[in-house]
């Protein structure tokens, strides 16, 4: 019996020995730039850049945008990569100095991606043919799907040196964030990927058109766009486009926040009180942007009297998927105010929550109320940092609404 403890005694501590050594020689990142890419169909790839640092963290670029993330796990030869904020990540095998595997969303049905990554490579695209160039610098007036009845209006802005092209796509219902790209003679390429979601646009240019464009938007969407030169053109004022439906005069609610507890307007803790309600998903990058904005005007103005109430409405119609969503969103973005559960992000069923709008067009929707409950402005959509002074100009102005509310 001795020999039979002795035995299995030492076999278990072999097998926590190679645990261990198998933990040890996990294979890891390389130090340096990395070029990835997302096979969004059979011919068509998304690219992108990120580095891993000295401190092992993994650092996704487009443009002047920044992501960081801490969440790598090895396991031997394979690595999981937990993306912050959102709750997608990459599956994946280290061979050599490449990467290989999936990029998966588990909020959508059998969704995932197939990527690769290298190491060394600091191109985006495909290195820039040294030809003549063609000037995309500048303000369009940017049109998708032309000719069809689904067409909507955008603006594109361009900042381009020499072959590199960063901006993004302003529309009625917010901004596409961050691009980054290259043009070629004739050809323009750009392209996101911020863990939410994977963007790809191409284009043909010459001199003031654009023509013969492909909008790319993870594996199942595309659409074409077309665009202009065009200093003048400006979008529908987004405080229009969501108003209070006739025979209401308030905004309220009943939602209960990730404790079960229900919140309403109607609350003592609400009276007298300046408010912003966020209409938001945890999914949805615009109004992770705008979240970033708000808690830094809560810090500002709660002492003064300001209270702000997020509304989440998620993919999945699950309060036990909310709260582990709010508590990913308060933990990585800093967010201190309070969310509550909206329900489904369908728009048609989200907007059956909140009767007294005439719809939900976008998220993020935001609602400003004075201290006598009465809306003061309800702005569709938020264009963030990636537009630079429309961002900066519309801090500005909301800034001084805050202030205006609070008096």
């Amino acid at each position: 019996m001795r020999k039979v403890l002795a035995i299995m005694l030492i076999l278990q501590g072999m097998a926590i020995l190679s645990f261990a050594q198998n933990e040890n020689n996990s294979m890891k990142l390389k130090e340096g730039t990395w070029r990835a890419v997302l096979k969004i169909k059979e011919d068509i790839e998304l690219p992108f850049n990120f580095q891993i640092t000295k401190n092992a963290e993994l650092i996704i670029q487009n443009a002047e945008e920044k992501i960081v993330v801490k969440d790598i796990v090895y396991n031997g030869s394979n690595v999981s990569i937990y993306f912050p904020v959102f709750s997608t990540y990459v599956e994946a095998v280290i061979k050599d100095n490449n990467l290989e595997g999936y990029w998966i969303n588990p909020e959508k049905k059998d969704y995932k991606i197939p990527f690769f990554a290298q190491h060394g490579q600091n191109e985006r695209f495909a290195a820039a043919e040294k030809t003549a160039l063609t000037d995309v610098n500048g303000k369009w007036e940017v049109t998708f799907s032309p000719g069809t009845e689904n067409a909507y209006k955008a603006i594109g802005l361009f900042k381009q040196q020499s072959h590199k092209v960063t901006g993004t796509f302003l529309t009625e219902t917010g901004d596409y964030r961050f691009l980054e790209g290259q043009m070629e003679e004739g050809s323009l390429k750009l392209s996101c990927f911020d863990a939410a979601h994977a963007f790809l646009f191409t284009a043909n240019v010459k001199k003031d058109s654009i023509f013969n464009g492909i909008f790319y938007s993870g594996k199942h969407w595309n659409e074409s766009w077309v665009a202009v030169r065009n200093d003048n053109f400006v979008l529908s004022d987004s405080d229009t486009l969501t108003y209070l439906t006739k025979g209401y005069e308030k905004l309220d609610f009943n939602f209960p926040d990730e404790k079960g507890k229900i919140t309403s307007l109607s609350d003592a803790d609400y009276k007298n009180k300046a408010i912003i309600v966020q209409i938001m998903g945890s999914w949805c990058p615009n109004c992770m942007d705008e979240s970033v904005y708000l808690s830094e005007v809560y810090n500002k103005y709660k002492s003064k009297g300001l209270e702000i109430i997020a509304i989440d409405y998620e993919i999945r119609n699950d309060f036990e998927v909310f709260k582990r969503n709010v508590a990913r969103m308060k933990e990585d973005l800093g967010i201190n105010y309070k969310i509550v559960f909206g329900g489904t992000s369908k728009k048609s069923e989200a907007a059956k929550t909140l009767p007294m709008l005439n719809h939900i067009m976008s998220y993020p929707t935001t609602i400003f109320i004075d201290r006598k409950g009465k809306i003061k402005k309800i702005q569709t959509g938020f264009n963030g940092p990636g537009t630079g002074r429309i961002y900066e100009d519309y801090k500005n102005s909301t800034n001084k609404l805050i202030e205006k509310i609070l008096k």
